[in-house]
């Protein structure tokens, strides 16, 4: 596998994303992972591309979104690269 294809990940949490584009053109993505009924109990995750970046992530489109519609599901997966557990 190379070290740049992703690989499954185990414990996928339900979430809702939603975006925000700042007069830059940087483009967030703010994940709630959690409860999305109770906001408060939820963990926040942000990811920031800058505008050359979301360009080659979402090619033309980058540049003809408009402003966020709401809080969208979706499915996050964390995985933090440390030592294997000791059995």
């Amino acid at each position: 596998m190379s070290p740049h294809t992703p690989r499954p990940i185990s414990g996928i949490m339900d979430a809702v994303v939603t975006t925000t584009r700042d007069a830059d053109g940087t483009l967030a993505f703010h994940l709630l992972v959690g409860p999305s009924d109770r906001p408060h109990e939820c963990d926040r995750v942000e990811v920031t591309l800058d505008p050359e970046h979301a360009r080659v992530l979402l090619g033309d489109t980058a540049l003809i979104l408009g402003p966020p519609a709401g809080r969208v599901p979706c499915r996050v997966g964390v995985e933090f690269n440390g030592p294997a557990p000791q059995r």
